[in-house]
């Protein structure tokens, strides 16, 4: 989809997530030398707000009412099953005629009526053979983009893109780690019901998938085990209960635990399958941890034991300039890696 002219250099960026689990904003502007953090918010979200897309309009409208935001214009994004992403090698003459043939045969390689979709791609590369090209296709539901377009301007915003997840939590990572320009990195974003896996190498995504894993299996494994509902267990999850006995905190500690490698045999899988497509793939040695999900006490430890990898939190603020005076740096360390998606699509919207 095309990326509108709607912000000039002095104009702000708001990137807005609708995650599963939270409501999540971000707005950046550009400084001198890098980006400057203008506002940040986080609610999430209660029973009732996904029910309808008026209702989930009018939380939206109350965010931007309680921060007094005056930007109309976003950026927003879609992920799970109503958006497919692969990479795809096309034969064309030239760089130019890719896109007649993209059009002409990606029928194959969409699950869907491709009649119902909206198509964008990008080129990577020359492909290994002659007359091939590396492309990275993307289909979305026309269903789905007509339906965040409609919340968003119910609302009283406006959309200027609609991106993707996974090309969010690149983009903040491309900004904020240019170490990692030419050394292979892995990257994972755990949402409440799914989560985002990529290797990220040479300055774009090598290998993309959405994985049907997320938090809300720890909140449903936690409320399971002290029979308690479902928003009792999330609240326990995110903050802890001091007056748990010793028996319930191994069983929880246990149940948690299973969970994590279950998270590790899947990727796992994933990153085998990703090297043994190609003869010329160069192992990660490191992982960088976003989303809610990487939130969660003790994920850390187990990621770095099971895999055998360097596990760090993605930091969408590490290369930004920030006010201290308006924003306490213990609280952006603690929410950080929960918003990389929104800083993705705001830098996205700049």
């Amino acid at each position: 989809m095309k990326n509108l002219s709607f912000f000039s250099k002095k104009n702000a960026g708001v990137g807005l997530d609708l995650g599963s689990e939270w409501l999540k904003m971000v707005k950046i502007r550009p400084g001198k030398g890098d980006m400057v953090l203008e506002s940040i918010a986080r609610c999430p979200w209660q029973p009732g707000d996904l029910d309808s897309s008026s209702a989930t309009a009018k939380k939206i409208n109350g965010l931007w009412s309680e921060l007094q935001l005056k930007e109309q214009v976003v950026v927003s994004s879609m992920a799970g099953h109503a958006v497919i992403v692969k990479r795809v090698v096309f034969e064309a003459e030239s760089a130019k005629a890719v896109g007649d043939t993209v059009m002409k045969d990606a029928r194959q390689y969409i699950p869907f009526d491709i009649n119902d979709v909206f198509l964008d791609y990008q080129v990577l590369g020359p492909g290994q053979k002659e007359k091939s090209y590396d492309v990275l296709l993307v289909a979305s539901k026309k269903k789905v983009v007509q339906n965040l377009s409609d919340v968003i301007s119910q609302s009283g915003l406006s959309l200027s893109v609609i991106d993707v997840d996974s090309f969010a939590l690149c983009n903040s990572f491309e900004h904020n780690y240019p170490e990692f320009q030419e050394k292979p990195v892995y990257l994972l974003d755990i949402g409440g019901a799914q989560s985002v896996f990529c290797i990220y190498h040479n300055g774009q995504p090598s290998f993309l998938r959405e994985v049907s894993f997320g938090g809300r299996a720890v909140t449903e494994s936690l409320a399971s085990i002290l029979n308690i509902k479902r928003l009792d267990a999330e609240r326990i999850k995110l903050s802890g209960k001091d007056d748990l006995g010793d028996k319930e905190l191994r069983s929880i500690s246990d149940a948690v635990n299973k969970i994590f490698k279950s998270w590790c045999d899947e990727l796992r899988r994933l990153i085998g399958f990703y090297h043994s497509s190609s003869s010329n793939v160069t192992p990660a040695e490191s992982l960088y941890l976003s989303g809610g999900g990487a939130l969660l006490g003790g994920l850390r430890d187990v990621f770095q034991k099971e895999l055998n990898l360097e596990v760090h939190y993605h930091n969408p603020f590490r290369k930004i300039q920030v006010d201290n005076n308006t924003f306490q740096k213990e609280y952006l360390d603690e929410i950080g890696p929960q918003m990389v998606v929104p800083f993705g699509l705001a830098l996205r919207a700049i």
